[in-house]
């Protein structure tokens, strides 16, 4: 061979050798940097896996620690699809029974391509010892934890309920959401070709954070006398609806609230949404004679009357406005602590036409009508008192006796702690303190005092009147607590249809006791009571007495040796 031939044979092959080395470089700067990004993606997926961990959300407890909410720890089962394919149907026939699930659903997604299949959701311990017992290649478990509410309807309005994903829908489990909600977290997982776990490359990238805990001023043993009893009257009176708040009136502190129709907090997705909803705090109606408590209170404070005072009650019939104005029983002059326990219409319109309708809308205003009370439960309404100009001639006749104005169940019971609590208004309350894990508290919540509506004075001398409504004199003897000093109101209400009163009722009455020192007031409203009467002290006065003949002992309160009163302060 020529020198010639031997040169063109060496150029060809380096030739050919810089051809190849020069793709193999191309290739190369492909991989490492115009095609990195999406083959790191690639190899993540083949050989690394995600493991998410969800926080626990924070419990919910009574004032005495006693669990009203909780998060109970449960199991996700996964597969990775790329190691469970082959043998897919033969495990779906080992994993439907325990997992509870048909085996060709299972075996479709044991068979789906990627490395990560999710199985089933809140599986509980036991279902996933057995599923690692059967030793299967490619499940994988990861922690999740499922809601429980222990007592199932208890408080249930006032608890309220979460989502699918754990996010608080209604009650304290939303409005105190953002504490009680854990941050999930997450690791990386890496595996080999054979899909086992690399320990020395697990790598946890932020950790879950559990949710904190609420406690509340709830009593879980009064709750449940509350409902128990409500539940009672339920049964015997066959109310449309029926409603229940139990309270410390000189804190403002919730100790029950419930409202019928209720639901199951373990499944509330059975209940209709009417059946879901607070009524204490958003249903609205006119409140009928406990409304006096409101008027009488405020004339008191002014000095417009004092409780001596006389007043013609027209045997019945007063004509005001060229309308009559009527009172269930035929009066003839009483003393303004006489309207009170006899509950006379006629009494308290002509005290409140001595007042004159600015005092009056200003007592209105001050006790917290037509305004949230500021409860923390969301859903609250403002309820309805008309402003003065939209009121009319008849109006100031009207609105002392409960008509012409809307309050919610919460507002009429805070009206009253306000005379129970010597003139002070105080804010509901129903969160007591926001802890952590270990105890420690994040938030503490204290009594708040909104203002000062009515003088001590005329607290003093309202509980003195209105302790003779549970005698035989007044309209609620079924209300009297044996031992106990009650001061209370009665009121029934004509319900409004289609704009016209008609022959349905607002049966209600409130109350608190020991008069002398007030520890527990209650609220007891029946919407329409059916059979065995419709008045408040015939209907609600004995859920009361039911209510506070059980509390009263349970807190201690001792009996007292109750004292005749002259009723002559003035």
């Amino acid at each position: 061979m020529t020198v010639a031939a031997q040169t063109r044979r060496a150029f060809v092959v380096v030739g050919l050798l810089a051809a190849a080395f020069s793709a193999l470089g191309f290739r190369l700067v492909q991989l490492q940097v115009l095609e990195s990004t999406e083959l790191r993606e690639e190899v993540a997926q083949i050989h690394g896996q995600v493991l998410h961990r969800q926080g626990r959300r924070g419990a919910i407890l009574d004032c005495n620690g006693n669990l009203l909410a909780n998060s109970q720890s449960v199991n996700i089962i996964a597969a990775d699809p790329s190691l469970t394919q082959p043998v897919a149907a033969q495990m779906a026939r080992q994993l439907a029974p325990l997992l509870q699930m048909g085996e060709a659903d299972l075996t479709e997604k044991l068979s789906r391509p990627g490395r990560y299949v999710r199985l089933k959701q809140k599986v509980d311990l036991d279902t996933v010892q057995q599923i690692k017992a059967l030793k299967l290649k490619g499940i994988c478990y990861e922690d999740q934890y499922t809601r429980s509410y222990p007592n199932g309807e208890l408080a249930s309005h006032v608890i309220g309920f979460v989502d699918g994903q754990h996010r608080g829908v209604q009650g304290l489990e939303a409005v105190m959401d953002t504490y009680l909600n854990g941050r999930s977290g997450y690791e990386l997982v890496e595996r080999d070709r054979k899909g086992r776990e690399i320990r020395a490359l697990r790598n946890e990238a932020i950790g879950p954070r559990d949710g904190l805990n609420v406690t509340l001023t709830i009593d879980q043993v009064i709750q449940h006398i509350a409902e128990t009893e409500l539940d009672k009257a339920m049964q015997q009176h066959h109310p449309a609806a029926a409603m229940i708040i139990v309270s410390r009136p000189k804190t403002g502190e919730i100790l029950a609230m419930s409202s019928r129709p209720t639901f199951d907090l373990t499944d509330p997705g059975s209940a209709p949404a009417d059946a879901r909803r607070n009524r204490c705090i958003s249903d609205v109606a006119e409140p009928g004679s406990t409304f006096k408590v409101a008027i009488i209170a405020g004339a008191l404070t002014d000095g417009t009357v004092s409780l001596p005072d006389r007043f013609d009650c027209e045997n019945g019939a007063f004509i005001y406005a060229g309308r009559a104005l009527h009172d269930a029983h035929p009066y003839g002059v009483l003393s303004v602590e006489e309207i009170l326990y006899h509950s006379s219409n006629i009494g308290a319109a002509k005290v409140a036409l001595k007042m004159g309708p600015s005092r009056v809308y200003d007592y209105i205003r001050a006790f917290g009508f037509g305004q949230r009370t500021g409860i923390a439960l969301a859903g609250e309404v403002s309820g309805i008192a008309h402003p003065l100009a939209q009121w009319t001639k008849l109006s100031i006749t009207r609105i002392p006796m409960g008509h012409e104005i809307a309050v919610t169940p919460l507002q009429m019971l805070m009206a009253l702690n306000t005379v129970a609590n010597g003139g002070r208004l105080m804010r509901p309350m129903l969160v007591k303190s926001v802890t952590d894990e270990d105890g420690k508290p994040v938030m503490q919540y204290q009594p708040q005092l909104i203002r000062q509506v009515i003088s001590p004075r005329a607290s003093i001398l309202m509980t003195s009147a209105l302790r003779k409504v549970v005698t035989p004199e007044g309209t609620a003897p079924k209300a009297a607590v044996k031992g106990y000093d009650v001061a209370g109101k009665t009121g029934t209400a004509q319900k409004i249809e289609n704009g016209q009163y008609v022959r349905k009722y607002y049966s209600s009455f409130i109350g608190y006791f020991p008069a002398s020192d007030p520890q527990i007031s209650i609220l007891v409203t029946l919407d329409d009571p059916a059979g065995g009467g419709y008045y408040g002290g015939t209907v609600s006065g004995p859920v009361f007495r039911g209510v506070a003949e059980k509390v009263a002992p349970y807190l201690g309160i001792p009996p007292q040796q109750i004292e005749a009163e002259s009723g002559n302060l003035s």
